[in-house]
């Protein structure tokens, strides 16, 4: 179901393509100092606080998985567990905004991050009688691992897991899961800090500078703004449009955590996050170029940030039940978070082509 961000990459290199035999004639300002800053600060804000964030949330999952397996679960631990799966998911569902380096040439995003989990594949490998070695995990198809097989695992199929439920063999199979999260969210985390050799922190921020991957700073701010506008199709036309048309719950990412509304959400606050240059430090953003030469653009992508986020707000059921009964709600979502791709396409992807070189 993780749609390709190599596809929709090159469909906007196409677009930047595109625009280029037109805009590169123009003279336009090009502020070098705050494009430079930008960079780096969306590094620092971005990638670096976000991956620790999430590496240091899958670390206490991991904690708490082997506790509950060494004590004897209770609910309320059990309960806890839960709660720092979510908490995980809101940091990795944020980073979904910036989908690129490593977390993509390394294929961590489709090993933490498949959906729909099948459950009678899940209790396939439950009884299996296979030991669930580091090797073991790394080999299973995407589907049977990272969050997914996690949150089936400790919410159960219908979301009423009780601790007194978990077998010995679900606790075998949770704990190996838990650990491989923990170790593929590290090494994303790792990937962009800049005290590590080879890190994602250099090579994006020498855009235009030397760096072996982005020739130009435009080439680095293309990447931008084309995993930005990847989420949104992917959210719209993806994770929402594919239940929805299909009236088909089993093809929600979230189901058993009745968490796919706030993944969505996540998902766009994420893209707030990058053309903010925040996420829990402000620096500087994409709005601060923006707001340099054209005001009514920065605010009409604001806005269209805000309708997005809030018509997902209206989604007041689970989505797997949302999608027979608010349709309406669901439509509406689709459309507003079609319009925010459209303008990061469409206006966005050229301005930044006239304003970076």
């Amino acid at each position: 179901m993780k749609k390709s961000y190599l596809q929709y990459l090159l469909a906007g290199a196409a677009l930047v393509s595109l625009s280029n035999c037109s805009d590169n004639d123009n003279a336009s300002p090009v502020n070098e100092e705050l494009n430079t800053q930008v960079l780096l600060d969306f590094s620092a804000n971005l990638p670096q606080a976000v991956y620790s964030d999430l590496s240091a949330k899958t670390s206490t999952l991991y904690d708490q998985v082997v506790a509950l397996g060494a004590n004897g679960a209770t609910d309320d631990e059990l309960a806890a567990t839960r709660a720092t799966w979510k908490q995980a998911r809101q940091a990795w569902e944020q980073s979904e905004a910036f989908l690129f380096g490593p977390v993509s040439t390394k294929d961590i995003d489709p090993h933490i991050d498949t959906w729909p989990v099948n459950f009678n594949d899940l209790n396939a490998q439950l009884t299996s009688g296979n030991a669930f070695t580091e090797d073991y995990i790394n080999n299973l198809d995407d589907a049977l691992k990272g969050f997914h097989p996690i949150e089936y695992l400790i919410f159960g199929e219908n979301g009423a897991k009780k601790a007194a439920d978990l077998s010995e063999r679900d606790m075998e199979y949770l704990t190996a899961l838990a650990l491989n999260l923990k170790t593929l969210t590290a090494d994303a985390n790792n990937s962009w800090k800049p005290s590590v050799s080879g890190n994602y922190h250099t090579i994006f921020t020498t855009a235009g500078k030397g760096s072996a991957t982005y020739a130009t700073q435009l080439a680095a701010y293309q990447e931008l703004v084309n995993a930005m506008a990847g989420i949104c199709d992917e959210v719209a036309n993806g994770k929402l449009d594919e239940p929805f048309t299909a009236q088909d719950p089993s093809l929600e990412e979230s189901p058993f955590a009745q968490n796919s509304i706030i993944d969505f959400t996540n998902n766009i606050k994420g893209v707030q996050d990058v053309y903010l240059g925040k996420y829990s430090t402000d620096g500087k953003g994409l709005e601060d170029i923006v707001r340099q030469y054209n005001l009514q653009l920065d605010s009409d992508i604001k806005a269209k940030i805000d309708n997005a986020i809030n018509a997902l707000g209206k989604i007041t059921d689970p989505f797997g039940k949302a999608i027979t009964t608010q349709a309406m709600q669901i439509e509406t979502a689709m459309s507003s978070i079609n319009d925010l791709k459209d303008i990061l396409e469409t206006e966005l992807l050229p301005f930044v082509q006239q304003h970076t070189k």
